[in-house]
């Protein structure tokens, strides 16, 4: 007994004696302790980046991806309706604002034309409003407004059917032509305006030069379509800059003449319409005038011979 533990003593001492065996054997220990702290570390980083699921089980991705294919912004939350007439007028969206081109040299509220808003039914769509030619407050009393179904936008009852027959078609396409901005009062506008004024003033501008730099971001009062319920921008700010590029648009060229609708400001046609292009903005001419517009190249100023 006494030799079988002196030989097993002799055994564990030439192990260790043998520098090269105890080396190998230490390296195996660490690579397989870095081998499982590698792989827990790995399960911790990918549990703490996975992505919350959105109510309906769809990713946050997905359902951007989705919004941005309808033509429609993931930023965008259309207003309820209001309780009262009053209170719906001025509710607005976060829709693109009217980028007008070059400021004009001269009060752009205090000059131009004021129109009257037609008031035979066989011209109330051929109204041409733009920085020279403007109603003022009172044409509110010649609109009845409807919303559009399944929104909560508001046109002139008359346009707001035509849009409607437009959505439908499209939508047996599978292409969703989202409303984002129609009617605004002029009140609204006025105030959308001003608020465009007080950032110029604020900025040591004078009165006349805040107002003029203010109209090429926003249409005064009264000169911008949008204050008589007569178009739709059919799109939402944040995605607006690629609507040309979407399915929606290449409809819309395609088939919003057959439903009384044009792009009411061109690509082509900055320097006489005053404003950049728009590809969201369709305005209600009617069937016939949006075929005769459509055919022709022509902006709507040219076709009714207006400035």
């Amino acid at each position: 007994m006494a030799e079988k533990k002196k030989n097993d003593k002799t055994a564990l001492d030439r192990f260790f004696e043998n520098k090269a065996a105890v080396a190998v054997v230490a390296v195996l220990i660490l690579a397989v302790l870095f081998v499982c702290a590698f792989f827990v570390t790995t399960a911790i980083v990918k549990k703490s980046g996975e992505k919350p699921e959105t109510p309906s089980g769809n990713s946050v991705d997905q359902v951007s991806q989705t919004q941005t294919e309808n033509g429609a912004s993931e930023d965008i939350v259309l207003p309820k309706p209001a309780d009262t007439t009053t209170a719906a007028e001025e509710t607005t969206t976060s829709a693109p604002a009217e980028t007008t081109t070059a400021a004009p040299t001269a009060d752009p509220v205090a000059s131009g034309q004021t129109i009257s808003f037609p008031s035979d039914t066989a011209s109330w769509h051929l109204i041409c409003l733009n920085r020279n030619r403007r109603v003022d407050a009172s044409a509110e009393d010649s609109i009845s407004l409807s919303y559009v179904a399944g929104s909560e936008e508001r046109m002139d009852s008359r346009a707001a059917a035509a849009y409607e027959k437009m959505y439908d078609a499209a939508a047996s396409d599978g292409i969703y032509l989202t409303p984002c901005s129609g009617y605004r009062s002029y009140s609204t506008q006025k105030r959308l305006y001003q608020e465009f004024v007080d950032e110029y003033l604020a900025q040591g501008y004078s009165q006349q030069e805040a107002e003029n730099l203010a109209s090429t971001r926003r249409n005064p009062p009264g000169s911008s379509e949008h204050n008589i319920g007569i178009c739709m921008d059919i799109i939402c700010a944040s995605s607006s800059a690629n609507f040309q590029n979407t399915s929606a648009y290449a409809w819309l060229q395609a088939n919003a003449a057959d439903y009384g609708f044009i792009l009411r400001y061109p690509e082509d046609k900055v320097d006489i319409t005053g404003v950049k292009f728009e590809p969201w903005h369709w305005r209600y001419v009617g069937v016939e005038n949006a075929a005769a517009i459509k055919n022709s190249g022509l902006c709507l100023e040219e076709y009714l011979g207006v400035q």
